[in-house]
């Protein structure tokens, strides 16, 4: 899925085309992205990190189901790793149609029920750690006005019934990366933890100049855990800038005093 801007995230309801997944995606990106981390499952270094099987169908959610994470817990453009290079700007919607997926809720922010059909959101795990299992989840996604333009960024939080639940989720998400990385057998693949606290991970991505031809190049992925919410950030692309690896623990921390605000 490439097209002026790509999202990670397939949607499978919408379009059965395989990508990578972080932040949700728009229905018109998708027929043009292709992504890192979740792609293919037949591929072989993603069968063995990642699982085929969707998530469970769970009750609709609505929005009025759980409380929405307050402007405040959102990461300003300014704030999203590699802003130098690529300027980010909000995405709300585009003239061709495009817009993310989920419920406008405002400020850029929509809201993705729990039922919704994920084939992949993180790089490593089934997308039922983030989704299914909790009362929905919220996105928004940026878009480069200068470095090249098929990188991309995008926040999803995702808000459980209680701070036990949320645990749940966490140490699921933990496991699967730490099985993700001891599996990894494809030598055309190298992922890296590159900061780690109790509640928070950085992880980097680099698929060895587009090797695997679903996934994107280079993924930096932030995951932090705050009460009963845990905040997703993916960077991802092929720009050269996307190759280097920022100050992780600093972005780590800056999702987490968001998430505390």
């Amino acid at each position: 899925m490439r097209g002026t801007v790509m999202r990670r995230w397939t949607l499978v309801a919408v379009c059965l085309v395989v990508t990578l997944g972080m932040a949700a995606c728009s229905a018109t990106w998708q027929q043009n992205n292709a992504g890192p981390g979740h792609g293919d499952t037949t591929t072989p270094a993603a069968s063995s990190t990642r699982s085929a099987s969707p998530p469970a169908v769970m009750p609709t959610a609505t929005p009025g189901s759980a409380s929405a994470p307050s402007i405040s817990a959102w990461l300003a453009a300014s704030e999203i790793p590699f802003g130098a290079t690529y300027s980010w700007v909000l995405f709300t919607g585009s003239a061709d149609g495009g817009a993310p997926i989920g419920t406008a809720t405002g400020n850029g922010v929509y809201y993705v029920s729990p039922d919704t059909v994920f084939q992949g959101i993180t790089s490593c795990g089934s997308p039922s750690l983030l989704l299914s299992t909790s009362l929905g989840a919220w996105q928004r996604q940026f878009k480069p006005t200068s470095g090249a333009l098929r990188d991309l960024a995008g926040q999803w939080i995702s808000v459980y019934p209680d701070a036990a639940a949320a645990q749940a989720a966490w140490h699921g998400l933990q496991a699967a990366y730490a099985g993700c990385l001891a599996q990894e057998a494809n030598p055309q693949i190298a992922l890296t933890e590159t900061a780690q606290t109790q509640n928070a991970m950085a992880w980097f991505h680099n698929n060895n100049n587009g090797a695997i031809v679903d996934m994107a190049v280079y993924v930096h992925e932030y995951l932090v855990l705050h009460e009963n919410q845990i905040a997703y950030l993916d960077v991802e692309g092929g720009g050269p800038a996307l190759a280097t690896t920022p100050n992780d623990a600093q972005v780590l921390a800056t999702i987490a005093r968001h998430l505390n605000a």
